[in-house]
């Protein structure tokens, strides 16, 4: 039943009265409009600059295509750049980008590419060809208790060696574990037996019962996704229902439980919905789209600030994707 119009103060009457902004799939719309054009600037921006970043170019695929499933006006020309520069880039035999030295065993980028490129459509031989190498090098870096890990490792000056995380990007071993298992049953890959894909399967869920979800949103909203993948219907039920106690008054989701809402938090809260069948008629998702509309800033972007203290361009980029991928993902087909 659409237009749905609310106000921001009726959906969170604790706080205090801000202009009335509507909330119906045509603002909606309008807000993913305003997103697309700074995604696309951003995600050329790294392209050009020879980086094929974890935080910028699958983000932007992921998001414009998706987009462009449901009807937007994209920048394919954008699109088909960055998309044609992240094949290019992983040419390398053990999957790293073959621009940059990264210091890490498992290449987490080849994860979120799965999905960035994924999201074009049916994939040409180049990209089915990528998504099995990846798949492959998924397997070879798993643990033996059946986790994926990401270890970054810096150098100071001084010769001192420091490992450490860059949350949400990378973030603890239970969230990468359930994006490599994620990425694993995208799609049946090539090269690879069933019983070593089923083994391998088997060890990372096994971790993840053994370890329960991190304190963290992203952790909820990847295992949603994961299982609802899987079939695992009463597991999906019971994490739906802890995502949705999370939600703030402000109809926000935050990524920690110490931090305030953001784009990030909202944008997978409303993505994890999605893939559960929750739609834009549930009071959840409206609040959701209220919280996004009125903090949207005006070049198309939301302001995320980093967990990991890194650049908070990084952040805002990624969040803005999800809060572009939440919005498009529950909008009316």
């Amino acid at each position: 039943m659409f237009p749905m119009i609310f106000t921001i103060a009726a959906l969170a009457p604790n706080i205090p009265a801000a202009p009335e902004i509507p909330i119906d799939v045509a603002h909606v719309r309008e807000s993913v409009e305003k997103s697309l054009p700074y995604l696309d600037k951003g995600g050329l921006e790294w392209e050009t600059k020879k980086c094929v970043s974890c935080h910028h170019g699958p983000w932007m695929m992921w998001s414009g295509y998706e987009a462009k499933k449901r009807g937007f006006t994209v920048n394919e020309k954008s699109l088909d750049a960055v998309r044609a520069g992240s094949l290019k880039a992983y040419t390398h035999p053990k999957l790293k980008p073959t621009s940059r030295d990264v210091l890490t065993e498992l290449s987490i980028n080849v994860i979120y590419l799965t999905f960035g490129l994924g999201a074009a459509g049916e994939p040409d031989a180049e990209t089915t060809k990528f998504f099995d190498r990846a798949a492959a090098h998924l397997i070879e870096q798993q643990k033996e208790d059946g986790s994926w890990k990401v270890i970054i490792k810096k150098t100071t000056p001084q010769g001192v060696t420091t490992t450490f995380l860059m949350a949400p990007l990378i973030d603890s071993d239970d969230v990468t574990t359930a994006w490599a298992l994620l990425a694993l049953s995208y799609r049946e890959p090539a090269g690879i037996s069933k019983e070593a894909l089923a083994k391998s399967k088997k060890k990372g869920l096994k971790f993840l019962s053994d370890n329960p979800p991190a304190d963290t949103l992203q952790s909820l909203v990847v295992r949603i996704m994961l299982y609802k993948r899987l079939g695992k219907a009463d597991e999906v039920k019971d994490l739906v229902t802890q995502l949705l106690a999370l939600q703030k008054d402000d109809g926000g989701w935050s990524q920690t439980k110490k931090l305030g809402s953001d784009a990030m938090g909202t944008g997978q809260a409303l993505v994890a919905l999605a893939t559960v069948g929750v739609t834009a008629k549930d009071p959840a998702v409206t609040k959701a789209w209220g919280y996004l509309l009125k903090n949207q800033k005006s070049d198309g972007s939301w302001v995320v600030v980093s967990r990991a203290y890194e650049p908070p361009e990084f952040s805002s980029y990624m969040g803005t994707a999800w809060a572009t991928l939440g919005m498009v993902q529950t909008l009316p087909k």
